[in-house]
């Protein structure tokens, strides 16, 4: 490993001892880790407190892997700061020898957000039926931290943040640093800034010039431009995306996007024309004139958006994407769209 002279800024006291917790964890056993990574305050704290922690150990033994979860619809401002610093991490990390890796999860072509909407005609998300968070954000990561069930994986989760998350967190515990994994999985969660309070946080991103490549005045910036972020991996039970926070440019659970507004208020014009598709598909939605008569149960209620509906949203999104410059959908979204208007039509079972 190569002598890190930045590694030798003092820290805090609180980010000193997750520090140390950090050594001794990654010491303990051969278990892979993963740290689920959003490019918010949290995660990017926690993330920052891992690679010191790294820097002092003299060996390695295992990897750990850094996991974002691109949707196709994140908010392209911070998917390109997401990429660029991963850029920058993966040279800053390969110089220093540490076993850090870094890798990109997109959900399945028949799960992506426009796949579903314009392909089969789902409605957009409510708070009644958020279908979204797990097909496009939680399922891909979980996707490639399963294959490993004995895997740990390191989660930005706070005390402080509600009561109610409070006491779940009480509720799930095993020890100071570890929450239980609800469902199935085996996977144990490691939580190392458990106790840091939202001043710590931006505390370890502000005062720890090390790695360089997480930039805590960047990152302030782009708060003070939006807001926070979306989960990357469900750690506890119901957390989901909600009001007040930077993720999915299309979300329609919140009556109004104010973190895109807001940064279009602040210079981010590019994402007008985002805004203007999402607003307008939002009341779209309830237009019954385009919602099929039947669910696809074969109930009578409001179902999937008709042929002629879908081909309407499409025709608005890709105006919005020559309007804005920015690539809204991709060619293979575009083709397996298609192909499922074509199953839909040559359903007998189909009735509009």
């Amino acid at each position: 490993m190569k002598f890190c002279t930045n590694c030798l800024t003092p820290v805090l006291a609180k980010d000193q001892n997750s520090i140390e917790i950090i050594k001794q964890e990654y010491l303990k056993d051969y278990c892979p880790w993963y740290l689920g990574y959003s490019g918010g305050k949290d995660s990017s704290a926690l993330l920052k407190l891992v690679i010191i922690a790294l820097s002092q150990i003299n060996s390695y033994h295992k990897d750990i892997t850094v996991i974002y979860c691109d949707t196709g619809v994140e908010n392209p401002i911070i998917t390109d700061y997401v990429y660029q610093t991963f850029e920058s991490l993966k040279l800053e990390c390969t110089v220093l020898g540490l076993p850090i890796r870094y890798r990109i999860a997109v959900p399945n072509l028949e799960d992506r957000f426009f796949v579903k909407v314009i392909g089969r005609g789902y409605p957009t998300p409510t708070n009644i039926f958020r279908w979204c968070t797990d097909k496009l954000r939680i399922n891909p990561v979980k996707q490639i931290i399963d294959k490993h069930p004995k895997a740990t994986v390191l989660l930005g989760i706070r005390n402080g943040e509600s009561e109610q998350r409070d006491r779940t967190i009480s509720k799930h515990s095993k020890s100071e640093y570890y929450l239980t994994q609800s469902g199935s999985s085996k996977n144990q969660i490691f939580s190392p800034i458990i106790h840091h309070s939202i001043k710590d946080v931006w505390a370890t991103l502000m005062f720890n010039d090390f790695p360089q490549s997480i930039d805590g005045q960047k990152l302030g910036k782009l708060y003070k431009d939006a807001g926070s972020e979306c989960p990357v991996y469900r750690e506890l039970p119901g957390k989901s995306c909600g009001s007040s926070r930077f993720g999915c440019w299309t979300c329609t659970v919140v009556r109004k996007d104010k973190s895109i507004f807001k940064m279009i208020e602040n210079g981010y014009a590019e994402l007008t024309h985002l805004h203007e598709f999402r607003n307008w598909i939002s009341e779209f939605r309830d237009n019954q004139e385009y919602r099929c008569k039947r669910r696809r149960n074969g109930q009578l209620g409001l179902g999937p958006f008709t042929i002629q509906g879908r081909k309407i949203i499409l025709d608005k999104l890709l105006e919005a994407e020559s309007k804005s410059g920015v690539v809204l959908i991709q060619d293979e979204e575009i083709k397996r769209i298609k192909e499922l208007w074509e199953i839909d039509l040559n359903n007998p079972n189909y009735i509009e």
